[in-house]
């Protein structure tokens, strides 16, 4: 009974974690986006393009190559039994991944412009609260409304200033350059010793 116990609180803790359910949630409306795409391409913009093509039954996936035919009684052509080259209906599944790309990344896109939009009125939310705020402790100190809101946004400022930027690293020729300076530096300085040594000698 304990072991059942502690299976279930394991299989609860488990169903229960944030990415297990962001993972159901994205495979649901995964499975209904794909539905709504299927259907933009196949039941409107498909037939558009048949119709442009040349209004055949089936557009473009029914061009194709007989290579050898074989015929039926009434003289008209057996697919099932004739060698042919479908290549419409491999120039169909490019323009379906094609259109269905294409579609995805509009939705993609403006699905993003949205939530950018959104990002950016609450940041603008966000700082103008803040400045109240702000403006809110400085007439408390006794400073008029007009110097206080001035005070409170060039605080705000100063507050949320980026970050200075790191001196930029040397790079690895810089370094060699240093290192093969500072060789020929010694050298010079031991050859000098050198050199007067030789001379004390004499």
């Amino acid at each position: 009974m304990k072991a059942l116990k502690n299976l279930w609180a394991e299989f609860k803790k488990f169903i229960t974690r944030g990415n297990v359910i962001d993972l159901a949630v994205g495979v649901v409306i995964g499975a209904a986006f794909t539905a709504i795409v299927t259907s933009l391409t196949n039941d409107i913009i498909m037939p558009l393009i048949n119709w442009a093509v040349g209004g055949e039954e089936n557009g473009i996936a029914s061009l194709c190559t007989v290579i050898k035919g074989a015929y039926l009684e009434d003289g008209s052509l057996d697919l099932a039994n004739s060698l042919v080259i479908n290549w419409g209906t491999f120039i169909q599944a490019i323009l379906d991944f094609i259109l269905i790309a294409l579609v995805v990344f509009a939705i993609v896109k403006v699905i993003n412009t949205v939530r950018d939009a959104g990002n950016k009125f609450g940041d603008a939310a966000k700082k103008e609260k803040e400045i109240k705020k702000l403006e809110k402790q400085f007439v408390k100190q006794g400073l008029e409304k007009a110097e206080a809101k001035a005070k409170a946004e060039e605080q705000y400022a100063a507050d949320h200033a980026p970050a200075p930027a790191e001196p930029a690293k040397p790079t690895v020729e810089e370094l060699l350059t240093e290192i093969r300076n500072l060789l020929a530096a010694n050298s010079a300085e031991n050859t000098s010793e050198d050199a007067g040594k030789d001379a004390e000698n004499n």
